[in-house]
Formats: C-alpha cells, structure tokens, sequence
C-alpha cells in the first residue's frame, strides 16, 4: 500500500532548537573563515580527508580523530580547578585491579623503564580532602602500547589499577615512568604526517598518565591525564598544542642515592611526582584560586 503524504510536512516534535542554533553558529564561523582568512571548500575537503584516513586507520569515532584540532577546546577546569577533558579516552578499560594505597600497578616482572613513585592528594573547592576517592589509573607501556588494546603479550590490565584515597585524601602508587609514544596505524598514513608537520606538530604524544576520579560529592567524574613538567613533546603534542595545561603538569625527581634506592626495593635509579587534584564538589565554590596563584 502506498502512502501519500506532504513533502513540505516535517513532524514539529523532532525539530531540535539547539541542533538548529549550532548549524547556524558553524555556518557563522566557517563564513568567517572565508572572509577573514581565505576558507576554500577545497580546504574543508582536505581537511576532512586526512580526518577520514586517520579514522580508518586507528578505527576511533571521528571525532576522536579530529581532537588535534579542537580538542583543548573542551578542556574543563578553567574556573581554578584541576582541568579536565571531559572525553573518556578509547584506551580505557573498565574493570581493573584494586590496589593497595599505597600500592603498585600490576605489571611484569621485567617491565622495562624507570620506576616511578606518584603520590599526591585529592581535594574540594575549600582545600579539604576527598576521602574515598576512587582513582583509575593507567598509562601505555614503554612500547607506547595500552594493556588490552593490542595483543603484545602483555597482561590486560598490565599498568591498569585503581586505589582509593586514604583519611587525609591522600594516595600514593609505583608504577614505571611513561614514555613519549606515537601512534603506528596514524604514522603510517602519509597525509596525516605532512598534516602535523603543517601545524607544526610531533606525531607523538607526551608522556602522561590517564586518571578517572569518582566520589559521591563530585558534580561528574574528572577525567584527564597529567604530564611531566619540561617535557619537550608537550608544545608539540600530536593531541592537541595547549592539551597539556599548565596545571596538569606535575615536577618530577630524579633519585640516584644508592641507599635510597636499595631502601625502596628498587635495582636502580628511580623517579618520584606529586600532583594533587583540586576538584568541584557539590559544596565548592564555583571559582577558586589555582595553587601557587595570588588572588
């Protein structure tokens, strides 16, 4: 049976206001870009072709394989707060271990790299501590590989843990230092490598460690990654030139005293870092001073 119905009709109820307000917001600013810098279609078409090879390439949702251009642009925490990116990343994995805190990551017997001590608190908008925070913690492996994304021999939930803050917000973990790493499905599209030479860009990231903290008083979970200060990839990083926030990027020492060593169980030098994360709770003021700021 065939249905006759009007062309021109279109059901009031699925018309979306805000759907509506952002297409003309876009076309405003791409029309700005024409105007004002000499947007071409053909620049949206190579731009677009290079995300597609990339996205074919890694196999994540496109707009995960766009985040190098606008991913900072997300980034919360702009209110004095711990930044957060507020994107689940595609190398989590739910269900880790718990670890003991102060604990160790599980990982291999000969994990390759530095041992690296993290300690730090977690805190409210009014400096008090979270107790019972739940941390997720990961990082990619020296090979720049995540456990259970690819199949290296290594353990699923190799370097993947969680631990829970102690009375004073506090928690503290051993893992090995991360490294800088490129993606290999994204290096090996050529349009992609001239793309980031283009912006002036490293295909690699920098090294960091991937975060999810939950508490009942949080308004959502922080999601994020913290960096190593003086990192030489973090202005050129792959990602996105201002992902690494400033706050985001924790010192690190370098210890080479043999009884220190020995004292910690470890064969060799190791390093340690502290970062506290400062997080909005349900009570927190909506702006706070950043540490080491004057208000």
């Amino acid at each position: 049976m065939t249905t006759i119905t009007d062309p021109s009709y279109v059901d009031p109820a699925l018309i979306n206001p805000r759907a509506l307000r952002l297409v003309e917001a876009f076309k405003d600013a791409l029309a700005r870009l024409r105007d004002e810098e000499g947007l071409t279609f053909d620049d949206i078409n190579a731009v677009t072709d290079v995300l597609q090879q990339m996205q074919k390439a890694t196999g994540v949702p496109l707009a995960l394989a766009a985040m190098p251009l606008y991913g900072e642009l997300f980034q919360g925490g702009q209110d004095g707060y711990t930044p957060s990116e507020d994107v689940q990343s595609p190398t989590f994995i739910p269900g880790s271990p718990r670890i003991d805190n102060p604990g160790t990551l599980p990982m291999r017997p000969d994990e390759p790299g530095t041992p690296l001590i993290v300690s730090g608190r977690v805190l409210d908008g009014h400096g008090q501590p979270l107790v019972g925070a739940k941390l997720d913690i990961y990082h990619a492996a020296n090979n720049g590989n995540y456990s259970g994304l690819w199949d290296d021999g290594a353990p699923k939930y190799n370097l993947r843990g969680h631990l829970f803050t102690d009375a004073d917000g506090r928690y503290t973990f051993t893992t090995i230092t991360p490294v800088a790493y490129a993606d290999a499905a994204t290096m090996a599209v050529d349009r992609v490598i001239e793309a980031a030479a283009a912006l002036g860009r490293s295909l690699y990231r920098p090294a960091h460690i991937h975060y999810e903290v939950h508490h009942p008083d949080l308004i959502t979970p922080w999601t994020g990654e913290t960096y190593f200060k003086g990192d030489p990839v973090i202005p050129v990083d792959f990602v996105g030139a201002k992902i690494a926030h400033r706050a985001l990027q924790g010192d690190t020492a370098l210890h080479e005293d043999p009884e220190d060593i020995a004292a910690h169980g470890f064969q060799g030098p190791y390093r340690s870092t502290e970062f506290d994360f400062v997080l909005k709770t349900r009570t927190s003021p909506d702006t706070i001073t950043p540490k080491g700021e004057s208000a």
